[in-house]
């Protein structure tokens, strides 16, 4: 017998056989329970007494209602059959409307936009529970989609700047001979753009792998206090060669925290790059906690960012200076907000006290009194780089 290859014919099938099994089963017990009737009522006849006895017009009429129940069941089975194979295939059409309007919007749809939604009949049953699911998802997918598109579109600009320099400056200068301080010139420039072009593939490696995992599991104890010595220790060398110099404070304690040392060193980092760059006079990094938070603020003396300008402050390649001339990739902060969400903390901007000021939230750990830091503890309380 061949096998039906619509699931309309498969569902059709199974109801034209669902109903004829529960009709020879129901027919089969009446036929039965007829024919045990008379059976038993001939039994009784016969242990009666002879004289009490009736004599039957027919011996031979034992089963004969349980025969003319079974005649009518094998005259009404095939009609039985045609119905229930009419009805089971309307209503097999029925059920599969929305999957056939869904495979024909899929069809009319985008594959580049994902343009898709299912139909929700608004019955509140199954179909309806999936379509919602699946829109949800294909909303998320589109969100995911145009959000990689502007990614790509944004990197692959940042990429063929420092790109479009270096082969600028290269052709210009094999065009003549030039002098040694001409060469030296133009190879620092080759140098800078290419250090540039370097952070840049480093943070969207980095940014990649944070969207990769939405939370960092290979957490270990951190001491945060530390981290931020380090770090002001490494911007005070970006700062030897920039006068005038910036002051440096950290206010504090030894502070631990769940996390992943290498990523929450490079937020600190990011966001003290970001000070050094817009801070006038002062850089100050204050750590405490917050209830059951550990914050960390840093905070410079700089001009602020423009209040129109602050809901974009966190996206990828934004920035404040439209015609990108500044040092920064634009990444920055993204990465950091990242890094502080991929630790189930955040990161948020407020400018009080004519400062800017960075705030980092993480949860705080709860460590067992007596447990050492693994990291290195510097003395509570105010230092200066």
């Amino acid at each position: 017998m061949k096998r039906p290859r619509t699931l309309r014919a498969h569902l059709t099938l199974f109801f034209a056989t669902s109903v004829l099994g529960t009709l020879l089963l129901y027919g089969g017990a009446v036929v039965a329970t007829l024919a045990w009737g008379e059976w038993r009522e001939r039994q009784v006849e016969l242990s009666a007494p002879r004289d009490a006895q009736h004599p039957r017009e027919d011996e031979a009429g034992l089963f004969d209602e349980a025969f003319q129940a079974l005649g009518a069941m094998a005259l009404m089975a095939p009609l039985a059959a045609m119905g229930s194979l009419a009805l089971g295939s309307a209503l097999a059409r029925r059920a599969l409307e929305p999957l056939r309007e869904a495979s024909e919007r899929a069809r009319a749809a985008q594959a580049s936009q994902l343009d898709l939604r299912l139909p929700v009949r608004g019955n509140q049953d199954e179909w309806d529970e999936l379509a919602t699911t699946l829109n949800s998802l294909l909303a998320e997918a589109r969100t995911s989609f145009e959000r990689i598109r502007a990614f790509t579109s944004d990197a692959a600009h940042e990429l063929r700047t420092p790109l479009t320099v270096i082969m600028g400056e290269a052709e210009v200068s094999l065009r003549r001979e030039r002098t040694p301080e001409e060469y030296r010139r133009s190879l620092g420039i080759v140098l800078d753009e290419s250090q540039r072009l370097a952070r840049l593939v480093d943070e969207l490696l980095q940014l990649a792998r944070a969207d990769a995992n939405s939370r960092v599991e290979d957490t270990q104890p951190v001491d945060l206090y530390a981290l931020a010595q380090e770090a002001l220790e490494r911007t005070r060398h970006h700062l030897t060669a920039r006068p005038p110099s910036l002051a440096l404070e950290l206010t504090g304690a030894p502070t631990v925290v769940h996390g992943s040392p290498v990523l929450l060193s490079r937020l600190l980092d990011n966001l003290l790059d970001n000070a050094r760059r817009h801070a006038h006079q002062r850089i100050r990094v204050v750590l405490s906690p917050v209830g059951r938070e550990v914050q960390l603020t840093v905070g410079d003396d700089g001009p602020g960012v423009d209040a129109a300008f602050q809901p974009r402050l966190f996206e990828r390649f934004a920035r404040a200076d439209s015609s990108r001339s500044t040092q920064g990739t634009g990444l920055g902060l993204a990465l950091s907000r990242g890094i502080a969400q991929a630790h189930g903390g955040t990161l948020d901007y407020e400018r009080a006290d004519s400062e800017s000021r960075f705030i980092f939230r993480l949860p705080a750990r709860q460590e067992p009194s007596g447990s050492p830091l693994p990291a290195s503890c510097a003395s509570p309380g105010k230092t200066t780089a």
